[in-house]
């Protein structure tokens, strides 16, 4: 499942950036409003979802940043329950692309989501989530990948370890292509 058939390269954000994603996702761009900030990228087949954004860096030590956008996104969702499983700074051979100067965060979590503002039964969300500090453009990336669970928990568990490798070789072939749109918009 993650040789390397069966992923497309997609440019990101005009080609600022680039990774490798599974052919089965899609960019919903063309069917929904997308803020400039963020590409999102569903599953054609399922409930999963990547999403990359540019975000200003919130004041917090490098330490303490992948929990406050697990916090954050546990709001925007407005999680009833959410936990982290697992966090530590990613070693620079799982994102060999960018900068080994670049400071790169990994999270995994679970989040209860009522789906439709509250209107049926909460449901398990695993959370995958990386963050990338581009300090030298004041600017953090950060890539998330959403699991529901749809399943039985023996499946749902089966399904987090396959995604586990997808995001894996997501995160792998993240490539920082070019930083000048950033400085473009510096200078203006």
């Amino acid at each position: 499942m993650v040789d390397g058939e069966g992923y497309k390269t997609e440019d990101l954000f005009d080609g600022t950036f680039s990774t490798n994603l599974p052919q089965y996702f899609r960019n919903i761009r063309d069917k929904s409003y997308v803020p400039d900030n963020q590409e999102i990228f569903t599953n054609t087949a399922g409930h999963e979802s990547f999403m990359f954004e540019i975000t200003e860096p919130p004041q917090v030590p490098d330490t303490e940043v992948a929990s406050f956008y697990f916090t954050d996104l546990a709001e925007c969702n407005e999680s009833v329950e959410n936990a982290v499983t697992t966090s530590f700074v990613l070693p620079n051979e799982q994102m060999p692309f960018t900068a080994p100067s670049v400071v790169k965060l990994y999270l995994e979590g679970r989040q209860k989501i009522v789906p439709g503002k509250g209107a049926g039964t909460a449901e398990s969300v695993h959370i995958f989530l990386v963050i990338v500090r581009l300090k030298e453009v004041n600017s953090d990336v950060v890539i998330s990948l959403n699991v529901p669970c749809k399943e039985s928990a023996e499946e749902f568990e089966a399904k987090v370890q396959s995604y586990k490798e997808v995001f894996g070789a997501v995160i792998g072939s993240f490539k920082v292509v070019s930083l000048e749109v950033f400085h473009n918009a510096m200078q203006d």
